[in-house]
């Protein structure tokens, strides 16, 4: 009994060093997870501006491609390191856009070699870049 009484005195006595403590330690551990937060959203939105310029050169050469013959600018050779690109960036952006950038790439795969002769393939093409440029678009609407 008096060991419970001891230790419910010191309690009282030192309750304020106890909440300052719990105080500090929710303090501490808030503001290293609010980095955590700030850092991934950081590297995302970096990722999400790339995958943008990416897709805005990959359409551009698209355009050239089909629309003017222009073989130095619409070079759909140089088109795949922009497809490969946006694969790999998407991956750290939303399950959405990662999924984007992969149907893409695929989309890009299968009709970069008739893109200039043949409209459907720049149609599917430039329609896979605006389901991708939404998707990231809506990632970087959904950051905190």
């Amino acid at each position: 009994m008096y060991k419970k009484l001891n230790v419910m005195q010191q309690i009282k006595t030192h309750i304020v060093a106890l909440i300052s403590l719990v105080t500090a330690l929710s303090g501490l551990l808030y503001n290293n997870w609010r980095d955590h937060q700030n850092e991934l959203n950081h590297n995302m939105r970096n990722a999400a501006f790339e995958v943008l310029k990416d897709l805005g050169e990959l359409q551009t050469i698209v355009n050239y491609a089909h629309f003017e013959a222009d073989s130095t600018r619409g070079n759909p050779i140089e088109g795949w390191k922009y497809a490969i690109q946006v694969r790999d960036l998407s991956r750290l952006l939303s399950p959405a856009s990662q999924q984007k950038g992969k149907q893409l790439y695929l989309v890009w795969e299968k009709d970069w070699d008739t893109l200039n002769e043949d409209s459907v393939s720049e149609q599917r093409i430039s329609q896979q870049i605006a389901e991708t440029r939404s998707a990231v678009l809506t990632a970087i609407d959904t950051l905190q």
